[in-house]
């Protein structure tokens, strides 16, 4: 047991005459300090997590990949419209993205061209250094080769709607809050867009969406809400005929629906047509155009035609839908 051990006494006298010059004074004793003892002290809070570099992400072929979890400089081979409305801008991206898609045309200064995408520069890609690669499917010894250059992650390509692409390559980037602020802000324009254009747009006008000419000589397409007509079925909601809905919905038209010349009245009779003229095949071309079955059309016959850019309207991006939409304001608010 600890003893207490005095090593002094004050005599009681002292004790007593301080005793009473304290009771004398105006002088309060000190407030008690506010200070709570180290048993009371409240825990310090737990240091924050610090994010890791790196996260595991699976890809559409189903394998684990390690990427950076803020990805600084990536490249891409076909997701350069998908990467910009989520916010980055890739260092590097395939010739085709960058020469033939009207809608990143101001958006792509600086990008570096990375050849085409099916055979693409490996040497410029491994000079300039990058932390990601993001791709399509496609064959796995071809991304095994880009995997040796950075991580590479391959994306759902073939039968993925462009919304989904636009998330889907955003979740990668780490970018998703920023891909929902894009499509909502699209639907907005969308909706707006929608109600400017009653006042042009009578109610139960039906829209058309032709092609001519494009993959092979000869060819004459019509399409549903895919492509070169989502602008117009989807976002804007307008009507197709009936003839074309129906053969439509039965599917397997992602490439449009290929007809005759003999067909056109039959396939292209909507009240507004928005025609892309490829210039592949410029003999036929003329050949439809000059045709009494098509200057016999109701949209040729009321001067109801619109001719759009086939780098524009023949895309099949967020970025370009965004492009199309202002394209469309613009074509059928003329008085």
């Amino acid at each position: 047991m600890f003893r207490l051990r005095l090593r002094h006494c004050m005599p009681v006298a002292l004790v007593t005459l301080m005793t009473l010059l304290s009771a004398c004074s105006g002088t309060q004793p000190a407030a008690p300090s506010a200070q709570p003892s180290a048993s009371t002290a409240p825990p310090a809070a737990p240091a924050a997590k610090e994010e890791a570099a790196t996260r595991l992400y699976k890809d559409t072929l189903g394998r684990e990949v390690s990427i950076p979890t803020h990805p600084k400089r990536v490249m891409t081979t076909q997701y350069l419209p998908q990467m910009l409305a989520a916010g980055i801008r890739p260092i590097g991206a395939s010739t085709h993205l960058l020469k033939n898609f009207a809608s990143v045309r101001d958006k792509i200064q600086g990008i570096e061209d990375i050849g085409a995408s099916n055979n693409p520069n490996l040497e410029k890609m491994l000079e300039l250094k990058p932390d990601l690669i993001i791709v399509p499917e496609g064959k796995l010894e071809d991304i095994e080769k880009l995997n040796k250059i950075a991580p590479t992650v391959a994306v759902k390509w073939e039968g993925s709607e462009p919304f989904k692409q636009l998330r889907d390559v955003a979740e990668v980037l780490g970018q998703k809050e920023q891909a929902e602020q894009w499509i909502q802000e699209y639907n907005k324009k969308g909706e707006e867009a929608r109600q400017k254009l009653a006042s042009f747009v009578k109610p139960g006008e039906t829209f058309g969406a032709v092609v001519i000419g494009g993959f092979k000589k000869g060819q004459l397409r019509v399409y549903g809400n895919g492509n070169v007509g989502y602008t117009l079925f989807e976002t804007l909601k307008f009507p197709m005929t009936d003839v074309v809905k129906k053969e439509w919905d039965k599917g397997g038209n992602e490439l449009g629906m290929n007809i005759s010349l003999e067909k056109l009245p039959e396939f292209a009779s909507a009240d507004r047509l928005f025609v892309v003229r490829f210039d592949n095949d410029p003999e036929f071309l003329k050949e439809v155009e000059s045709s009494r079955l098509w200057n016999n059309l109701p949209a040729v016959k009321n001067n109801k035609v619109y001719v759009v850019a086939a780098d524009l309207w023949f895309t099949y991006d967020v970025l370009s839908f965004d492009a199309q939409l202002s394209d469309a304001i613009q074509l059928l608010s003329k008085p």
